[in-house]
């Protein structure tokens, strides 16, 4: 199929209609943009079409699209998008953390796939493609016995064959391994086959993971039950330091009034233990508690996941609740309000004056009764300044202001916190770690930890996942957090003949940007909330610096 998604664009290049090449991508947007092509909204607003450019690469909602812009009727333009497909990248990536040995063929007995583990027991270089290269070509074998060719022409599985073959290219020693193939069908035609392979190197780590694993399994049966997770109290706020203290104190105070809170603090610092560990002390507990993320939606959504929606208010609208509907009774959590449009902030200061609302496209007063609790991720006094925060709706939901500390600031209740989810997540591991060296302590310290007390328990559920021991060292660590870590390289002397002060601050801005990005994961809505920086300006920078994944 040429494409995912056809808009039609009028000369202003302003969306007139949507067609689709895949069900997978209409069920995924029809809302959304069919919603965009009744507001007759601008193309390059909505996507950050690069300026001048009719094809190439984009970055939308962390999902990748290659596109073609083509003449249409009318001066008009055809707007074509294709989704990037990474499965066949996450199935390779996935099937390499296999520690058997993986093999995939086609009828023919041609190579599709061979896993990490397999080029490691057949010696075959990373760089090596062995794709569409035939099995003989491969390896030096006797064809009556090889398992795929028996698999391919019997059409049967083959289970546990143990024997001993050559490469033809990439080894000269004799390699002896156990084999089990299973033919691959489709709808009845044969496809192709894969085997595993397993060599005694690979039969005896195995053996050792597998007897570690039922130790932890024996030992997990005998403690008892944990009880399920239920909701966030303020028991689970960990650390004892004044500032964190006071923010208990005044939260505890004011949770069984009705008045709107703020919670103001970097990411990662806390705000929804703190905003459901206040429903669950106030009037409202026995209501549910909603939260709504105002950084993670977009603007053309969240007004209906707010409000609702009318059947017959646009194509494929369905009679449904939103959330100041279904919390009612309740509370609803607006997570990084700060991050919402001003013209979203506007609807809801309407709302909370009036305490009524509409569904989209409903003609019916619904009454509002839920408590609000928002977040900020910054100051708000400085969104206010900066005009991306409604002064007016500031003070209304800020009758109570509660600031939390950043982890940098309270680095006093890093061995609590280090202890606290290290006891809570231990039993989820076969090689539960209870105890860090102090070489770890004294590297966590000097961190400065952008992603707060959530980036701590992620660096701790890393190191969890990777150790080989009951007990973490440094080497356990995620690598970006010793790059970090390393002492910075001696300036260099500036060559000012061959390099000008724009250049050197964008090699400067460049390096910020690949740590920023290889910190979060590559996440870009995650990395440009670090940066301060919005996801347009982002997404522009790596294509300027090609730094492209």
């Amino acid at each position: 199929m040429l494409y995912d998604i056809l808009f039609t664009l009028d000369r202003d290049r302003r969306f007139q209609s949507v067609a689709w090449g895949s069900q997978e991508t209409e069920t995924l947007y029809r809302d959304l943009f069919e919603r965009w092509v009744a507001d007759r909204l601008l193309a390059g607003t909505a996507f950050a079409l690069p300026e001048g450019e009719d094809s190439g690469r984009l970055v939308w909602e962390e999902a990748a699209f290659t596109f073609l812009i083509l003449p249409a009727p009318a001066d008009g333009s055809y707007l074509l998008l294709k989704r990037e497909d990474n499965r066949p990248y996450l199935l390779a990536r996935a099937l390499d953390q296999i520690g058997d040995g993986v093999q995939i063929y086609d009828k023919n007995a041609c190579a599709v796939y061979f896993n990490k583990a397999s080029r490691g027991i057949s010696h075959i270089p990373s760089g090596v493609n062995v794709e569409g290269r035939h099995l003989l070509d491969m390896y030096n074998l006797d064809e009556s016995i090889s398992t795929i060719m028996t698999v391919l022409q019997t059409q049967a599985p083959v289970i546990d064959r143990v024997d001993s073959f050559r490469t033809n290219n990439f080894s000269m020693a004799p390699i002896a391994s156990a084999n089990t193939s299973y033919p691959i069908f489709r709808e009845g035609e044969l496809l192709g086959a894969v085997v595993f392979e397993q060599t005694a190197e690979i039969v005896e780590k195995n053996i050792k993971k597998m007897e570690a694993t039922r130790r932890a399994i024996s030992s997990f049966r005998n403690k008892p039950p944990k009880i399920s997770f239920s909701g966030y109290t303020f028991d689970n706020v960990i650390g004892s330091c004044a500032k964190l203290r006071e923010a208990v104190a005044l939260a505890k105070r004011v949770a069984p009034q009705d008045s709107p809170i703020l919670l103001v603090g970097e990411t990662g610092t806390g705000k929804e233990i703190f905003a459901q560990s206040i429903h669950r002390a106030s009037r409202r507990r026995s209501g549910k508690f909603l939260a709504i993320n105002c950084a993670a939606i977009p603007d053309t959504l969240i007004e209906s996941l707010l409000f609702g929606t009318q059947k017959g208010s646009f194509t494929g609208s369905e009679d449904k609740a939103g959330y100041f509907e279904e919390a009612s009774g309740g509370t609803l959590f607006l997570d990084e309000l700060n991050s919402m449009s001003l013209a979203m902030q506007s609807k809801i200061l309407r709302v909370i004056q009036e305490k009524t609302f509409r569904r989209v496209g409903g003609h019916k007063d619904l009454k509002l009764d839920v408590r609000i609790i928002s977040s900020c991720n910054e100051d708000p006094f400085k969104g206010i300044s900066e005009n991306t925060f409604r002064r007016d709706l500031f003070y209304r939901l800020s009758t109570v202001m509660i600031e939390l500390p950043p982890l940098r600031e309270h680095l006093e209740d890093l061995d609590e916190l280090i202890r606290y989810h290290l006891d809570a997540t231990a039993y989820q591991f076969v090689r539960g770690i209870t105890e860090v060296t102090p070489e770890v302590r004294t590297l966590l310290r000097g961190y400065h930890w952008p992603g707060n007390v959530r980036e701590l328990f992620h660096v701790l559920d890393y190191a969890q996942n990777v150790a080989d021991a009951g007990v973490m060292e440094t080497r356990h660590l995620p690598p970006y957090l010793l790059k970090n870590q390393a002492a910075p390289a001696p300036a260099r002397p500036v060559d000012f003949s061959r390099e000008t002060l724009q250049g050197l601050m964008d090699q400067y801005e460049r390096q910020i940007i690949a740590q920023a990005l290889d910190h979060c994961g590559y996440n870009i809505s995650q990395t440009a909330q670090m940066l301060g920086i919005l996801r347009q300006s982002l997404q522009y920078r790596i294509r300027k610096y090609g730094l492209i994944f």
